[in-house]
């Protein structure tokens, strides 16, 4: 009985761990991540106290398999800094640059003026003021 059940454990051990270890030959998506900047920003220049104010951002993608991930921002007062994230998902997008547009959302609840500085590149911005009342 003893060795029957060391050698179930033993087949069961053999199983599991062969099962676990196999590798994933799916042949998965590429994906990466890359910042990109802004070429353009348009919006409102005043809003209120507690409603959504949005700005329409404009970026360029490397090729076609580029979508908007995420905006990702530094925060200093009343001033943001924003750069725009990019997903590239797969590995047959041609090589063609690919502009997109997404809104940039915001609400604050307090009174007072805004600027948003938008990475245009490294070193410049696009600034948006927006005053809200």
């Amino acid at each position: 009985m003893k060795k029957f059940a060391l050698k179930t454990l033993a087949v069961v051990l053999f199983i599991s761990t062969s099962l676990v270890s196999c590798s994933n030959d799916d042949g998965g998506e590429t994906v990466m991540l890359k910042t990109s900047y802004v070429t353009s920003v348009e919006g409102p220049i005043t809003g209120s106290i507690n409603e959504d104010i949005t700005l329409t951002t404009k970026f360029v993608a490397e090729n076609g398999c580029g979508q908007f991930n995420k905006f990702f921002e530094t925060i200093n007062g009343s001033t943001k800094t924003i750069g725009v994230q990019v997903k590239y998902t797969g590995t047959n997008c041609g090589s063609t640059p690919t502009e997109i547009t997404t809104p940039y959302k915001f609400r604050v609840n307090q009174a007072g003026t805004y600027t948003f500085k938008f990475r245009r590149n490294d070193t410049q911005f696009i600034t948006h003021v927006v005053t809200v009342e």
